[in-house]
């Protein structure tokens, strides 16, 4: 009973968590995000922290003022009805008691259309604040730009001002100064109002007071800004003519805020022009609505007589948007890789990313419009009605007229690089006219008060859609179910550590580690950095000048495990064999050939195996002495804990927040999408993800590789091992570069603010602790080592300081890493300038175990007889095996390259054609 009695307590607990996180999404998050939306647009014109406060502020304060305005006619309204009603109820309740005076009382509310209900109205004002209160609330408190930053006298945005001290008693003035100026503004809106109305007003500033009074100063600045706003909303209020005043005001701010951008803001000349055209359009505003308003009572009037189609059509216009933004875009995206969206952080399944899409598209795009539609009389609704079919139509003509070509996108929703969403000319005009033949469509159907028509349309368009989008959610459980069968139970929260790998102590073993992007001309500043590693790589040669075939895995990986036959050039000769096919015969080559010599293979996370983003290592399954698994993230939640650091799950609320930032991209113009994402992220305040977490996935293998490996195999043994610990962009603690929940020192090195030099040294770090395991246990020796990386990557200096480029590449994204350590090789680390590719990686490793290595897929010999006069390397960008043909690589004309000889040289780099 008492077990019983737990699980429905938990049970209610879950429930009452599930509806709060609903509720946020659907009434407060669409505040957040517009606070957050205002205040990066503030904060990248003026660049002040203090500024962006101020500004979102003044946004709010102006975006609430058509609802401010509402409440006060209903407060207005309520005040005058009460004023009319008071002297009969009060001689009805001097007069009657009990059940008769109840009696009487709602007769007399009938009788004048009254209900005691209404007297709600008058706290409406109040009530409005509440949301934006708890949003404001939600923002600033959790906003880690304004820690350390200054303001005037506050010397710490992101604390408690704390500006006077009294013995141990710290006082902050800026609450104080917020309630005064809130107690001023309430003394001149309440004046000749009741002592109700009074005491209303004066609670809720005390209120504020007690609850702001040790928040972070930058919440009470936003909050003192309200205050400030309001205090001059109600002097305008006594004053004559105050619309007139309220837009001389306005326009002098706008002129000010022109001038600034054209003669001190130090941004783009282009960006500033246009932004001052856009401001300077807001001295027209009354001239603006005018219009609006002539429009629509010479051509729409007729809407105020068509309640039940207006109300269909706003409805109906809701609902696209909702379902295109919560479910079509996003269940697209997921749909063409669930396994990408599974499996994330605590997040097990995609559907958990699809629920935050659906549940805060609501919120933006259905409940707080609806609120605001029946909040309003019929002219406001309308109009809205108006502006919301339009925008409806216009996202669904972004969405499946104006997809754009966006090449790869990672799980988190963000580019492989912001030059895609750069729009042609024609795109950008094509775009335009497109709006306007919505636009002057609607305004045809609208005059000729055909709403019926356009009901029907949006509902059809709501239903395909709708119907759309159940596919994808289908597709999406479907593959999660297959995924998580492949997964398996392997993946527990934290897996015991025990040996999965095992090497002969009398017998030749072969490692080929595989470091996803690891960059050769780090190897020296890291190894000149900790000295300690050049005692620990023994024996090691490494090739400075070896080149990759490629700048992304896809193409860069066949190489090193299959050799030249498997070169992106190669490999699209062979054009009658599916692509998957010949990318899992380069991964399986090493494999059995290692086995037909006799020697037991262990395989990790064999790259796009199958062309599954994870390993598919089922494709090894059919051979005995072959075991394949993926070991990437299966120890993280182990390193968390054995580090005392807490898992923040990074990526999962990475992409909870930047899916519905993805959408907003989708259905918006293409001339608007390089400005949603700008500088490599969305507009939002996490202006760059740090995903330690992903980080963590592969250092923490790496990290565990001692107690990861054993020494008692009885056959010669083959590891062939991929890692990303160099792949994940991250800062870490120095001088031993680890992960660590605070940063506090990045180095004092030349590339101390290079994230790639730092995930670089902790990669060598780490291997070298394995190293000198493998020297401890007496199987150094009889180990050929080759740590080899697929490429390199674009950084400020490291391979060469001149800018040697093919046009916008520098020479290090080909330069991949390969470093051999043979048997029995002693010595300091060796440098070779032979030129080298990361396609020799299948000669070296089989050097002298197996005589004339022949493809057992083509019959073909191994050899680098290929490169003896140069190779053809490609630029191409597209990263992901969806970017592609069945059978062939998409590679264009202009993105071939032919390298020779030394690879520093640029005479040796030319783009031709291979035929």
């Amino acid at each position: 009973m008492k077990n019983l009695q737990c699980n429905y307590t938990i049970s209610l607990q879950v429930l009452k968590e599930i509806m709060a996180d609903f509720l946020y999404n659907i009434i407060i998050f669409p505040i957040v995000q517009i606070i957050e939306l205002v205040y990066v647009l503030i904060f990248r014109i003026f660049h002040y922290q203090s500024i962006s406060i101020i500004g979102v502020s003044v946004a709010v304060t102006l975006l609430c003022l058509p609802l401010y305005i509402m409440a006060e006619h209903w407060q207005e309204t309520e005040r005058g009805i009460i004023k009319k009603l008071k002297p009969k109820i009060n001689k009805i309740r001097a007069v009657f008691k009990g059940d008769e005076q109840y009696m009487i009382l709602s007769a007399y509310y009938r009788q004048n259309h009254y209900h005691p209900i209404y007297a709600l109205r008058s706290s409406f004002g109040i009530l409005i604040q509440i949301p934006f209160f708890i949003a404001a609330y939600t923002f600033l408190s959790h906003l880690d730009a304004i820690k350390g930053v200054g303001f005037l006298f506050i010397k710490d945005l992101g604390e408690p001002d704390a500006i006077a001290k009294t013995g141990n008693l710290v006082i902050n003035i800026l609450p104080v100064l917020m309630t005064l100026i809130n107690i001023v503004s309430g003394f001149i809106y309440t004046r000749g109002l009741s002592l109700k109305d009074k005491l209303q007003v004066y609670l809720t500033a005390a209120v504020f007071l007690i609850l702001l009074y040790n928040s972070p100063s930058g919440l009470v600045l936003y909050w003192t800004m309200n205050n400030v706003f309001s205090l001059i909303k109600n002097i305008f209020y006594k004053l004559k003519n105050p619309i007139k005043i309220l837009y001389i005001v306005f326009d002098v701010f706008i002129l000010v805020f022109v001038f600034y951008l054209l003669f001190i803001n130090p941004g783009l000349l282009i960006k500033r022009i246009i932004l001052s055209l856009i401001s300077l359009i807001f001295l027209f505003m009354p001239l603006f609505v005018k219009f609006i308003f002539f429009i629509y009572h010479k051509y729409f009037k007729n809407f105020n007589n068509n309640d039940r189609n207006r109300n269909i059509l706003f409805f109906s216009s809701c609902i696209i948007i909702t379902i295109l933004a919560g479910i079509y875009i996003p269940g697209t995206v997921m749909a063409s890789s669930p396994e990408e969206f599974s499996f994330i952080d605590s997040f097990q399944s995609p559907f958990v990313f699809i629920y935050y899409a659906v549940t805060r598209s609501m919120g933006l795009f259905l409940f707080w419009p609806l609120c605001i539609y029946f909040f309003f009389g019929k002219t406001a609704k309308s109009l809205l009605t108006v502006i919301f079919t339009f925008l409806g139509l216009a996202a669904v003509i972004h969405v499946f007229f104006f997809q754009g070509n966006y090449g790869f996108i990672s799980n988190t929703f963000n580019f492989s690089t912001t030059a895609v969403l750069v729009s042609s000319k024609i795109s950008i005009i094509t775009n335009i006219l497109s709006l306007f033949l919505v636009f002057f469509l609607l305004f045809f159907i609208f005059t000729k008060t055909k709403l019926r028509i356009v009901n029907v349309f949006g509902i059809i368009i709501a239903v395909s859609i709708s119907v759309l989008s159940i596919n994808s959610l289908i597709k999406i459980g479907t593959e999660y179910h297959k995924y998580t069968e492949l997964r398996g139970a392997d993946f527990s929260s934290y897996h015991k550590v025990e040996s999965v790998f095992s090497l002969s102590k009398t017998k030749p073993n072969i490692i080929v580690i595989m470091s996803d992007c690891a960059i050769n001309g780090f190897v020296k500043p890291v190894f000149n950095e900790h000295p300690r590693l050049k005692d620990i790589f023994t024996g090691f040669t490494l090739y400075t000048n070896t080149l990759s075939f490629a700048g992304h895995t896809i193409m860069g990986v066949p190489p090193i495990w299959g050799g030249y036959e498997y070169t992106p050039l190669e490999m699209n000769k062979r054009d009658s064999v599916p692509l998957v096919d010949k990318h899992n015969e380069a991964l399986m080559i090493l494999p059995e050939l290692f086995q037909n010599a006799g020697f037991q293979i262990t395989i990790t996370d064999p790259s796009f195996a199958n062309y599954s983003n994870v390993p598919d290592t089922r494709i090894f399954d059919k051979y005995e002495n072959i075991k394949a698994f993926n070991i990437n993230g299966r120890y993280t939640n182990n390193w968390y804990m054995e580090h005392n650091q807490n898992n923040k799950q990074v990526t999962g609320n990475t992409i909870i927040k930047n899916v519905l930032w993805f959408s907003f991209l989708k259905i918006s113009p293409v001339f608007l999408r390089s400005i949603i994402y700008y500088d490599g992220t969305y507009l939002s305040t996490a202006f760059f993800s740090l995903d330690i977490t992903k980080f963590i996935n592969s250092y923490a293998v790496l990290g565990y590789l001692p107690q990861l490996t054993a020494y008692d195999a009885e056959a010669p043994s083959a590891l062939l091992i991929t890692n990303e610990t160099t792949h994940e962009l991250v800062y870490l603690q120095y001088p031993d570069y680890t992960p660590s929940d605070e940063i506090t020192t990045i180095g004092t090195g030349e590339f101390k603010d290079n994230n790639r030099f730092h995930v670089n040294t902790a990669f060598y770090l780490k291997l070298g602790d394995f190293l000198e395991e493998l020297k401890k246990n007496g199987v150094y020796d009889n180990t050929r080592i080759i740590i080899v990386s697929d490429h390199g990557a674009n950084i400020d200096a490291g391979l060469t300081d001149t800018d040697i480029s093919i046009p916008d590449e520098r020479r290090e994204f080909y330069n991949p890493v390969l470093l051999v350590k043979d048997f029995n090789a002693q010595g300091e680390l060796k440098f070779s300038t032979a030129f080298m590719t990361n396609a020799d990686v299948p000669l070296i490793a089989t050097k002298n175990i197996i005589d004339n290595p022949v493809n057992p897929f083509t019959g073909k010999a191994l050899t680098d007889a290929p490169k003896s006069n140069g190779v053809f390397i490609t630029t191409n960008h597209l990263p992901n095996q969806v970017n592609h043909g069945k059978y062939t690589f998409k590679i264009t004309k202009d993105q071939w390259v032919f390298v020779h000889d030394d690879i520093l040289e640029k005479d040796n780099w030319t783009k031709r054609e291979p035929w």
